[in-house]
């Protein structure tokens, strides 16, 4: 459930460290691909060098195209680092610039969020915001806690007004 206290905040470049895939999002509900990616991270974590917290980002980079669910774009499940130095073998790296974002909060359970993010882009189109963004990100403080109702994801969305981003 979406959370009404929406927020600009500015965020420093995030370096991130940690798998990439390429699917739509029809492909990630009928295989589990975010959650997937996620398992498979949680068990390296401690090999990853220079992280700033215990918490997960998940970036989903979209094409400039019309977005349905059949779309395939980039699901990037990763953690934050303060450098980036040694890399594990199989995983990516991820630079999310600085910028201005609009936070929102989803509270619940994580398999209900798609409703926020569908709130979220009436809230963006409510407010004069654009619509079509570049990627958003969801951090997940706590990812074993995901399941949970007293969960809280923050969605970090870039600020664009009519059309132009503030990067």
């Amino acid at each position: 459930m979406l959370q009404l206290d929406v927020e600009i905040v500015t965020r420093k470049q995030m370096n991130l460290v940690g798998y990439s895939v390429e699917a739509s999002l029809n492909d990630d509900v009928l295989g589990a691909i975010v959650v997937g990616l996620r398992k498979k991270l949680a068990p390296r974590v401690a090999e990853i060098p220079h992280s700033v917290d215990r918490s997960m980002m998940l970036v989903q980079v979209y094409p400039d195209c019309d977005w349905t669910p059949d779309v395939v774009y980039t699901h990037i499940v990763a953690i934050e680092v303060d450098h980036i130095s040694a890399v594990p073998e199989g995983m990516i790296v991820h630079v999310v610039p600085e910028g201005r974002f609009l936070r929102f909060l989803h509270q619940g359970d994580e398999s209900s969020i798609d409703a926020t993010h569908v709130a979220i882009n009436e809230w963006l189109d409510l407010h004069d915001y654009s619509d079509a963004r570049e990627f958003d990100i969801e951090r997940w403080r706590t990812p074993e806690n995901l399941q949970n109702a007293n969960n809280f994801i923050e969605i970090y969305v870039p600020i664009a007004k009519k059309g132009i981003f503030t990067f």
